[in-house]
């Protein structure tokens, strides 16, 4: 279930930046999947599950997100990699999404925009993420969709996101070029050529009839 890679030793020195604390000792490591059935979010991921002990002596158990790119020979893989997908994620954990929640609290906005990112790993295309389980955040049923309430508040949230966008624009204009040169309708992307083609003839065939 864990990489091999993925030791207390590894992950320690991590935790210990993260958690602003040079004498905090990984006492274990244990995981188990992080999605159900029929979940994709186009890599593995899985929720790994921490014991370890503060300078103070105090032993927290926590629970983190690990998300890994898939394999190289996965057939969908080829996709995800010629649209640089999981360079673009890890760039949003480690440059972008820092910034914008600087910028909200600036303003005075405390909500949870999005999780932490304990590390991002470019040489394992890997992230360990903050676990949001435990604040009660739950995906919502993609059958079901969401109710009223919690539309007006993704609404809310997303504009918030938006907004602060802009002023990171604004102050770091070198910052979102740098990290979002390309996108899904670059001329030089293929992968995805037959779908869009096939949906926008839909949807030409839609307005006709």
């Amino acid at each position: 279930m864990l990489p091999t890679w993925l030791t207390a030793a590894y992950l320690q020195p991590r935790l210990r930046a993260y958690c602003q604390d040079d004498r905090l000792q990984v006492l274990r490591i244990w995981a188990k999947p992080a999605t159900g059935k029929g979940e994709n979010f186009v890599g593995v991921m899985t929720r790994i599950y921490v014991d370890y002990q503060l300078g103070d002596g105090s032993v927290v158990n926590k629970t983190y997100i690990v998300k890994q790119a898939l394999s190289a020979e996965v057939p969908q893989a080829e996709v995800f990699f010629e649209y640089e997908l999981y360079t673009r994620e890890m760039d949003m954990y480690e440059f972008i999404l820092p910034k914008l929640k600087e910028l909200l609290q600036e303003a005075g906005l405390d909500q949870k925009l999005t999780a932490d990112a304990i590390t991002v790993d470019r040489e394992y295309n890997t992230m360990i993420l903050e676990d949001l389980a435990p604040y009660k955040f739950v995906n919502a049923d993609r059958v079901k969709q969401l109710d009223m309430a919690h539309t007006e508040l993704t609404l809310e949230m997303l504009a918030k996101f938006h907004a602060a966008s802009i002023v990171l624009q604004e102050r770091h204009p070198n910052l979102l070029t740098k990290c979002f040169y390309t996108h899904f309708f670059s001329r030089d992307k293929k992968a995805y050529s037959v779908v869009f083609a096939g949906l926008f003839k839909a949807f030409l065939r839609f307005i006709d009839g």
